[in-house]
């Protein structure tokens, strides 16, 4: 392979580093088990309870017969992502820079159209990556997930079912005469031991929510501001684009506050919108007590016979990134065109199969 190519390999193969972004899309876990060839997955929802075991009064009564836990099952589809980005002959036969004057060989050429399509393709896993980040954040939030296709029309629905108590309204605003943030928390995480069977540790905050929470009397009384503590947190939480705030007690509880104020862009627009809404707080368990998979289905792609060095560019068409993300990706010619097309999908969806083990708390009051 030529030795620009080598470069341009090397190029692809340093992504940004995912473990410093992506927040809460790093709460669903990826293990070798969430590849699939799969078009859809069947869900399965089970809630339990905390019951403890009868005795009887005579052995030779026999046993007390339980009740099956409820149990829920549905067919999900995975959603595709599809972008390409296409190269037009013409962009590569006048001199680049840092280029001779004159195109020596094909190597030359080749090496400007890798080039494009390799700067091509890292725009398109970025893209992909705040979708799925965006997926997290609406699930978080919402319990649902609504994706729009290129005109902003939403094209696939999700509804999870969550349990309405987990997403919540403040009866005061937070910052107002008579609010009390301590107690808003402090009922919204009981509800999540109660149905989830485990207990909240983070508060994850938009501006907002945390500028309101601080103006509280209590608040600013119990909150303690040690950073030493950070190297004592969840792995699983620290570096992903959030920053740490501190930590306060509310009863026997201790919970982690962290602010994440990550904006993204809507496909063609300029417009800038926050993953984790205004005046939103998340209640989340610690990462292991989360049962979140972020799995990726299979997507049929004919792989025309290009060049060899986009197929050491490229692999087998499947590139995985750090073992956390999942693209086909390929290059074919449009001969009438006269234009190379690089192409990548993939098709990431971010399941809660824990569904009952976190909330979202909205601390503006309903006007």
């Amino acid at each position: 392979m030529p030795d620009f190519l080598v470069k341009v390999l090397l190029w692809f193969n340093a992504q940004p580093d995912i473990n410093r972004m992506g927040f809460l899309s790093s709460l669903f876990k990826v293990t070798p088990e969430s590849f699939t060839d799969a078009t859809e997955i069947e869900l399965d929802l089970v809630r339990s309870g905390e019951e403890v075991a009868p005795v009887v009064t005579n052995l030779s009564t026999g046993a007390v017969t339980i009740v099956e836990d409820a149990f829920e099952t549905a067919k999900v589809p995975f959603p595709v992502y599809a972008l390409d980005k296409p190269v037009d002959i013409s962009e590569l036969m006048g001199r680049q820079p840092n280029e001779n004057a004159y195109i020596g060989d094909q190597v030359d050429w080749l090496g400007r159209l890798a080039k494009r399509l390799v700067s091509g393709f890292t725009k398109m896993t970025g893209m992909v990556k705040r979708s799925v980040e965006l997926q997290a954040s609406q699930v978080l939030q919402t319990g649902t997930i609504n994706l729009t296709n290129e005109n902003g029309k939403v094209v696939y629905k999700l509804n999870l079912k969550p349990k309405a108590s987990h997403f919540p309204t403040v009866a005061v605003s937070w910052g107002d005469a008579g609010s009390d943030p301590i107690e808003d928390i402090k009922a919204v995480a009981d509800v999540c031991r109660a149905d989830g069977l485990c207990d909240i540790k983070n508060l994850v905050m938009d501006d907002d929510s945390l500028e309101n929470f601080l103006k509280d009397a209590r608040v600013q009384r119990d909150l303690k501001m040690d950073g030493l503590r950070l190297g004592a947190l969840n792995p699983g939480m620290v570096n992903k684009g959030a920053k740490y705030y501190g930590y306060i007690h509310v009863g026997s509880n201790l919970f982690d506050i962290w602010v994440y104020s990550a904006t993204y862009n809507p496909f063609g627009s300029k417009e800038t919108k926050r993953f984790l809404e205004k005046n939103k707080v998340l209640f989340l368990p610690d990462f292991e007590d989360l049962d979140f998979r972020r799995i990726f289905g299979g997507i049929p792609m004919v792989r025309p016979p290009e060049n060899m060095a986009f197929e050491q560019i490229l692999g087998a068409g499947k590139v995985t990134i750090d073992g956390a993300y999942d693209f086909k990706a390929r290059v074919y010619h449009d001969q009438k065109a006269d234009t190379y097309v690089g192409e990548m999908k993939s098709r990431p969806l971010c399941l809660p199969v824990s569904i009952d083990r976190f909330a979202c708390l909205t601390t503006k009051a309903a006007a």
